[in-house]
């Protein structure tokens, strides 16, 4: 009977073989020794099972992590669902001083002129200095102070002042820097700042363009103190300005010096004229999809290696495999031996695995099927022979002429998008319809999410894997089903025990009365013996 198990139900004090000296103990051990292991089994089962689990979870990690870096709306460098991942380009200008430009998607032209006439600007105001004397203004003072030192009046000591029509009050007792930081962090648009080295004070906008602006009419008296300007205008407004320019013959304005036309942005950095010439990235564009499909090359790989993975034997009795160690046997090892043996024991638990066998499956078949544009093939990427799992394979040279002299139809073959979008609940129909009309990266999509998908369909099912072996951070980390299965074998290892502890009971139970019957005739062997004796006196 293993030690732990012993130590837990051995709780009686006992004196066993007082009259047979029978050692009770190792005999009731030894006889239930053989149903102590039935528990060992299970036990064994349920390690097992654990194993799996995480075996599974790794997959799903796996999988997970290859979704947020290529099919995210949050990461356009990365996300090969974006037809603008399939679209790079080199930029050349005659006058780098003007504009940088870039372009990620498809443009309608490869070559511009533009004239830089205005740079957008923020609205800006400054004040005259001198206005808090040679020490300048101490920012930790409180506002109190500095309206008293500027006959500044405060209503019940707080400041409330007006800025583009947003309302700021603050407390007197606050620091004048708090005072900052609060129109800093409103929504009146603006930032003010204060050097202590000129005595001035600095407002600007946080946008630019014509439609910015500061309008501090409402609060003119404070500002005046501060030393700003107000002069007799009953509006004190400053404005920002547009950016002007001459695009390609076109004159044109933006509230920016940030701006996208017809697939180029442009960033404008000078007044001047200047060329711009696009010319096509392949290697760029070569080395987002080579990236995505050695990534992908790396999913296939791990989980067709995790279905071929046989169970090692242990070359014990009759060639069984190797199990999760029992506490007895761990006690007899040495911590690096229980290591290698749990790393052969973990080894082939999922061997032919249907639902992993299935992803692969899916994944190849994806990869081989043709779409509306062509298939993957025609552009130099292929899958091996079926040995080879799902994995691809990539034709450099073809592949980077297919980019240079088709990259309209290397996005359709990766990206095409379908009219209609994923959902698990979707009809046999739309499902045909959205896979005939997808690229190989939508298709792909869709079988990753049937597997890790956290959403529930309508029979309220999440994906595939996280329904077998759940994900931690999900209800499905508790409410899978081999996660199910382990609850259940523990529930009845703990069953099993009660009933062979009620048994090894019985046993002591049995053994007691053997002792009392030979006390009895110890008892009655003495008496005769004694009277025997008295007589023959």
């Amino acid at each position: 009977m293993p030690n732990n198990i012993s130590n837990i139900i051995n709780t009686q004090l006992r004196f066993s073989g007082m009259a047979s000296g029978l050692d009770t103990d190792y005999i009731v051990e030894q006889m239930m020794r053989v149903e102590w292991m039935k528990v060992d089994s299970y036990k064994q089962d349920k390690q097992i099972l654990e194993w799996k689990r995480e075996d599974y979870r790794n997959i799903t990690n796996l999988l997970r992590s290859f979704k947020d870096e290529f099919f995210d709306l949050l990461r356009p460098a990365s996300n090969m669902r974006s037809s603008s991942t399939y679209y790079a380009y080199k930029v050349n200008y005659s006058d780098e001083n003007v504009v940088t430009a870039t372009a990620n998607g498809q443009v309608v032209m490869t070559e511009h002129t533009i004239e830089v006439i205005q740079l957008a600007e923020k609205a800006k105001m400054e004040s005259g200095s001198g206005a808090f004397g040679a020490e300048g203004l101490n920012l930790s003072s409180s506002i109190s102070e500095v309206a008293d030192k500027l006959g500044i009046d405060l209503t019940e000591d707080k400041l409330v002042l007006t800025i583009n029509g947003e309302t700021i009050e603050i407390e007197g007792s606050k620091k004048f820097s708090d005072l900052i930081s609060a129109i800093n962090n409103s929504e009146a648009g603006v930032r003010i700042s204060y050097s202590s080295f000129l005595d001035k004070f600095f407002i600007e906008s946080k946008a630019t363009g014509a439609d910015a602006k500061i309008d501090i009419t409402e609060s003119s008296d404070f500002f005046e103190k501060l030393g700003f300007d107000i002069g007799t205008d009953p509006e004190v407004v400053a404005y920002g300005k547009d950016a002007e320019f001459i695009l390609d013959s076109k004159t044109a304005t933006r509230s920016s010096n940030m701006f996208t036309i017809d697939g180029v942005t442009y960033s404008l950095t000078g007044i001047g004229t200047t060329t711009i010439k696009l010319t096509q990235d392949t290697d760029a564009i070569f080395n987002k999809i080579k990236s995505f499909i050695d990534k992908y090359n790396e999913i296939v790989t791990t989980i067709t290696d995790k279905v071929n993975e046989s169970r090692p034997k242990s070359g014990g009795t009759y060639g069984s495999y190797y199990l999760p160690l029992t506490e007895e046997q761990k006690q007899a090892m040495s911590e690096k031996d229980i290591e290698l043996w749990e790393e052969k024991a973990k080894q082939g638990l999922l061997k032919n695995d249907a639902l992993l066998s299935g992803i692969v499956q899916r994944m190849r078949s994806i990869m081989g099927d043709i779409t509306e544009s062509g298939g993957l093939f025609s552009i130099g990427i292929s899958t091996g022979n079926w040995r080879e799992g799902a994995k691809l394979f990539i034709d450099e040279n073809k592949l980077k002429k297919a980019i240079e002299e088709n990259p309209d139809r290397v996005m359709e073959i990766f990206a095409r998008q379908s009219s209609i979008s994923y959902d698990p609940d979707n009809s046999r129909e739309d499902r045909k319809t959205r896979y005939d009309e997808s690229g190989v990266v939508e298709r792909l999509f869709d079988v990753i999410q049937n597997y890790i998908r956290t959403t529930r369909n309508n029979d309220g099912k999440k994906g595939l894997l996280l329904e077998k072996a759940g994900i931690i951070g999900d209800v499905t980390e508790f409410q899978n089903t081999i996660s199910k299965e382990i609850n259940d074998k523990e529930l009845y290892i703990q069953d099993l025990i009660e009933r062979l502890y009620i048994k090894q009971e019985s046993l002591y139970i049995k053994f007691a009365a053997l002792e009392t019957a030979l006390s009895r005739m110890n008892a009655q062997a003495a008496w005769l013996s004694q009277s025997l004796g008295s007589a023959q006196r």
